[in-house]
């Protein structure tokens, strides 16, 4: 690992910022439609998937702070806010990467990926709601072009269950929830990255095992008496939960380097990428099917205001905090 923090002392050349955004971007994309190609094969075992994923993650947690020791002597958490802070946080992600993988089951991941435009409005509502964010216009208005955009896409599809739209709609509100719960609960605890997946994957891992024994294990164990003729496990079944630990390990690899490797501004420039790849790629091999015009100027609608939002926010909280260090500063300086 040597290697790496040399290389991580020296800025990044463009190309190397290129390739691991098409990689972060090939990596989430490939991961969310493997699992929903997986649960809509007739494997619906969300939990079971979700808690093998996570241990996976635990396992390369551990050993990426073996490898790392700058990153390890950052992990630093109380007892208290171990159970207060992080553990609310982590039965909500948990909570909603089920929803999530639920829904898939039940609406295309095209239509998933174009509803997560939609995040901004939540976001806005909530944070007017519980106070911690001021009245603006320009947030209002972004906002309600995010809604239009929103509806336009729901208009346009031509098939919808409505409880996978029921379940689609839950994963989003859960979404805002898990966002706040950062700003308030885990941003104090300064965290990095790799050090919050390795404290809360653990956890997730046995949330998802808890609700595995109710919702998986006796349709896993009847199935297993079976052959495949008979509607038993195929022998794809293990490659396939196989993808998606080493896609879950990528996910977090890339994502590791990438953040240090690029400003937020980068990262919130390459989200809609990301959702691009999973229509394209949802709509080509996993739902096959031709988005119709009002979803596609729905999802352009609500990515370019959502996109437009995600900037703003960015750099008027770096406008905040450099008048609040300006304001720290003493009126005359020591000589």
């Amino acid at each position: 690992m040597g290697g790496v923090g040399a290389t991580a002392g020296a800025a990044p050349t463009g190309t190397a910022v290129l390739v691991m955004a098409l990689l972060v971007t090939v990596t989430s994309s490939s991961l969310a439609l493997t699992m929903a190609y997986l649960f809509r094969s007739g494997y619906p075992y969300q939990s079971t998937v979700l808690a093998a994923q996570q241990l996976v993650c635990t396992g390369f947690g551990v050993v990426a702070m073996q490898l790392m020791p700058e990153e390890r002597a950052k992990l630093r958490i109380s007892r208290s806010n171990y159970l207060t802070m992080l553990l609310p946080f982590t039965i909500v992600l948990s909570a909603k990467l089920f929803l999530q993988n639920k829904a898939v089951q039940y609406v295309s991941p095209a239509f998933y990926a174009m509803t997560g435009q939609l995040l901004p409005v939540g976001v806005t509502i909530a944070g007017f709601l519980t106070g911690s964010q001021r009245f603006k216009w320009s947030t209002v208005c972004a906002a309600a072009v995010v809604s239009v955009g929103g509806m336009l896409i729901k208009a346009g599809q031509m098939e919808l269950s409505p409880f996978g739209f029921i379940l689609t709609m839950s994963s989003l509100g859960l979404d805002v929830v898990r966002l706040l719960l950062m700003q308030y609960l885990l941003q104090p605890l300064k965290l990095t990255g790799i050090g919050m997946m390795l404290l809360s994957a653990p956890q997730q891992c046995i949330l998802f095992c808890v609700n595995g024994v109710f919702t998986d294990v006796g349709a896993i164990a009847r199935r297993m008496q079976l052959t495949e003729d008979e509607g038993g496990f195929g022998p794809e079944f293990l490659p396939i939960v196989a993808t998606v630990c080493a896609l879950a390990v990528g996910v977090v690899l890339f994502n590791l380097f990438f953040v240090k490797m690029t400003s937020a501004i980068i990262s919130a420039i390459c989200t809609p990428f990301k959702d691009l790849c999973t229509i394209i790629m949802s709509d080509l091999f996993v739902d096959p099917r031709t988005e119709t015009p009002r979803a596609i100027a729905g999802f352009g609608l609500a990515c370019t205001a959502s996109f437009v939002y995600n900037v703003h926010d960015i750099y008027a909280r770096r406008k905040e905090k450099e008048r609040e260090e300006d304001e720290k500063k003493p009126l005359l300086e020591e000589e």
